[in-house]
């Protein structure tokens, strides 16, 4: 039997290194391939288990925001249901007299100091105000018409209206309540004025926008000043020209929040790109949630961009930590 060569089945030092060098190439090309998606992986996971503690704490603020802002809105709401069964006040508007209108504006004047309400007043029947809180001052309400108030011709047929607006004389936006006084027959309308300073003050505060808007979608409470009364999407026609007509917020333009580029997470939780005055445009983690006994929902903003970065990169480190030994034992 023939033989071949010794030399033909040997392979020559040129064409082992070109072996050797094809074999590390398809190692680096394998190993390439692994740490991109690991580090994908890595920087997904770090990403979503970032978001979902930012989600957690964020809840927590959100759900106690609520709940200072119920606080608020409580203690008002007692004052018209007293008032409309108070006989000073059923004597001021059935006497329709000077001396009982003086004894009651003093009354409202005591009453509005020991409480969070701004202002207390009572509406008679044809829609002017015979007493007042504020009667002392200079933008005091006695003797203004309110027929044109959504409170008021609420409260007339309904018995109780809730009204948020900008104020016809003190240009203050608050939340005005009322009731109707009288039960056989209407006598007028008593009103309480909330005003949320403090509380938007307080939210100011911990730097982290955050926003009460109606059913509507128009921003009534805000720690960003400049955001009241913008809106949380465009309004439709009808809304937008019923609302200036209606001059609830005055002049207000009603444009939408610079918000934008929402990605949803879940029903409540979206990320977001916000630009805030004074700033640029940033990632935010947005959570909504609704106000109990109101139409409105609440909308807190947390920075996201910065914490995620953070996650990201540590998670994609301690990737890179696990996955380079690994590879090097591979290689070996």
């Amino acid at each position: 039997m023939l033989q071949r060569p010794a030399a033909a089945l040997s392979s020559t030092p040129e064409q082992l290194s070109r072996r050797a060098r094809r074999a590390w190439l398809l190692f680096a090309a394998i190993s390439l391939a692994i740490a991109t998606a690991v580090l994908y992986g890595a920087g997904l996971y770090g990403r979503t288990a970032e978001v979902g503690t930012l989600a957690a704490q964020g809840r927590t603020d959100a759900n106690l925001k609520v709940a200072l802002l119920r606080a608020v809105l409580e203690s008002p709401r007692a004052l018209p249901l007293l008032l409309s069964e108070d006989q000073q006040v059923h004597d001021a508007l059935s006497q329709k007299s000077a001396a009982a209108a003086d004894v009651l504006n003093r009354k409202l004047e005591g009453l509005v100091s020991g409480t969070k309400a701004s202002v207390l007043y009572v509406i008679g029947t044809d829609g002017l105000a015979i007493a007042s809180s504020n009667w002392r001052e200079p933008i005091s309400f006695v003797g203004n018409d309110y027929r044109f108030r959504d409170y008021f011709s609420g409260a007339m047929q309904a018995g109780t209206a809730e009204y948020f607006a900008l104020g016809n004389v003190s240009k203050r936006p608050g939340l005005y309540i009322s009731r109707r006084v009288g039960d056989a027959a209407a006598l007028g309308v008593v009103v309480v004025k909330a005003e949320f300073d403090q509380l938007e003050a307080d939210w100011h505060e911990a730097n982290r926008p955050a926003y009460v808007s109606d059913e509507k979608g128009v921003v009534l409470i805000t720690s960003v000043p400049s955001w009241r009364f913008m809106t949380t999407g465009r309004l439709a026609g009808p809304d937008l020209a019923a609302i200036q007509n209606s001059q609830q917020f005055g002049d207000a333009p009603l444009m939408p929040l610079p918000i934008t580029r929402p990605q949803a997470l879940s029903p409540d939780v979206s990320i977001v790109h916000a630009v805030t005055p004074g700033g640029s445009d940033a990632e935010y983690l947005r959570l909504s949630t609704s106000v109990p006994s109101t139409p409105w929902r609440l909308d807190y903003l947390v920075p996201a961009e910065a914490p995620i970065a953070a996650a990201v990169r540590e998670m994609r480190l301690l990737a890179l930590g696990v996955i380079v030994p690994l590879l090097g034992l591979a290689a070996y």
